[in-house]
Order: C-alpha cells, then structure tokens, then sequence
C-alpha cells in the first residue's frame, strides 16, 4: 500500500485500527520519510506505530517521529514479526481517544477513576458492552458499578455511552469525515447518534451543532457532581453514631 493510499484509507478508518510503519525514505537509511506528518494528520484519531531500529543511528529519527506526534516506536529488529509486536499493539489500542479525554478532565479524578475511564475507551473504541468493560477487568458489571460509583463515575453503561459519545464528536471534527461515517466507526447509526446527542448533550439551535469541547464539557460537569454526591455519601457514612464513629 502506498503513502497516498494508507493516507486516504486512514481517513475513513474504524478507530479500532492500528497503523504500522516503517518511517524511513530508504531501506537501510536514518533519514525519515517526508509524507509521515500527512498520514498523521490523516490518521488523528488512530495510534501509529514505527518501526525503527533501537540503535544509535536511529535515535535523531526516533525523537523527530515522537515530535511530530507518533503514537509509538517499536524495535524493527525484535519486534518486527507479527507475534512479538503484538503486545505492543494491544498497549496502543485507543490511546488518541484516552489522550484526548484525560487531557481534558480535572486533576480530582482518581487515579482508579481514570483507569476505568481508560478502560471504557478501549472498550467504545471496539463498539463494546458494559459486559465487555468488565471482562477486562475480570469481573461482573455489578462489581465495576461498585467501582465507579465509590470513584465518582457514571455507571458502567452510562460511562461508555459517554466515551462513545466523544468518539463520534471527536471523529465528526475530523475535516475528512461525513457525519455517517463518525456516527458508523462509533456505533451509531445517524439517526441512533442524533437521539444520543438529544439525550447526553440536550437540544442544539439548528445553526450551532455540539462539539467536541462542549462534549467534554458535560461530561466534566456531570462527573463534578457525581464526586461531590459520592463525598457526601461517605461523610454521611462516617458521621458519629450515638457519639462513636462507624
């Protein structure tokens, strides 16, 4: 496949995709291929991973790609086969959505709270079910429920709708994108994404369609008032009985 190609298939890609290259102009050469920035702008909300030698030659390379905004270097000479690069790519899986996401959310998320939220977006990115977000954790849905109430955080359902959510929007401001197709990769049909929008986000004037941020946005606020009910549920939890603390 070519630069061109692998350019316009990245473009209308599910975001379950992972990119693999190998970033340099010539076989054998350090010098980098000059098209890489347009596939990454290309891929946005897809990881891209480069295989590059992990030798000194190699390291100017290494660094220019992380500067233009890789998702990950790979060692070529040990994990080049198919088999041994596999956990890296599994390390990778959403990460365009998680950054996105974590970026945007305030600093008294938990660091549990946030490791159910990275969950959720491994799980939306796959078009996945509450059931699936607790096999990754290998436990029910009852238990996860637990969990993200105790870290201030929507339900399990409720969590991934939202991480599904923002992965439409994000794909949505995507320049290269028709609306289907963001509402497709993230599971909806354009009518299912529509009622979703309504029914997260509230109604929009016809001029003025929801964002991304103004996703984000909700979807901070809604999780400050789940902290807040959560530290009143345990202070009320802890609160003296007939002068002894439970």
């Amino acid at each position: 496949m070519g630069w061109a190609t692998l350019a316009e298939s990245a473009q209308i890609a599910a975001p379950s995709t992972v990119i693999v290259i190998d970033p340099f102009a010539s076989r054998g050469s350090p010098e980098l291929d000059p098209r890489i920035p347009t596939l990454l702008t290309a891929a946005r909300m897809l990881p891209v991973v480069a295989l590059v030698p992990f030798q000194p030659t190699y390291a100017r390379a290494a660094r220019t790609l992380l500067d233009w905004g890789m998702t990950e270097i790979a060692d070529a000479e040990f994990e080049g086969s198919a088999e041994a690069i596999r956990m890296r790519l599994l390390s990778v899986h959403a990460q365009p959505l998680k950054k996105l996401v974590e970026a945007s959310l305030s600093r008294l998320v938990s660091i549990d709270g946030l490791t159910l939220i990275r969950a959720a977006a491994e799980v939306a990115v796959d078009r996945g079910t509450a059931v699936g977000l607790g096999r990754l954790f290998e436990a029910s849905e009852r238990t996860v429920a637990g969990w993200c109430a105790r870290e201030g955080l929507p339900p399990p359902r409720r969590l991934l709708a939202w991480l599904r959510l923002l992965l439409a929007l994000s794909l949505v401001e995507d320049p290269h994108r028709l609306v289907l197709n963001a509402a497709t990769c993230a599971g909806y049909t354009d009518h299912s994404f529509r009622r979703a929008l309504r029914e997260m986000l509230g109604e929009r004037a016809p001029t003025r369609g929801w964002t991304l941020r103004d996703g984000l946005n909700v979807f901070n606020a809604e999780l400050r008032e789940l902290r807040e009910k959560a530290r009143q549920i345990r202070r009320r939890d802890h609160r003296p009985r007939n002068g002894r603390r439970r």
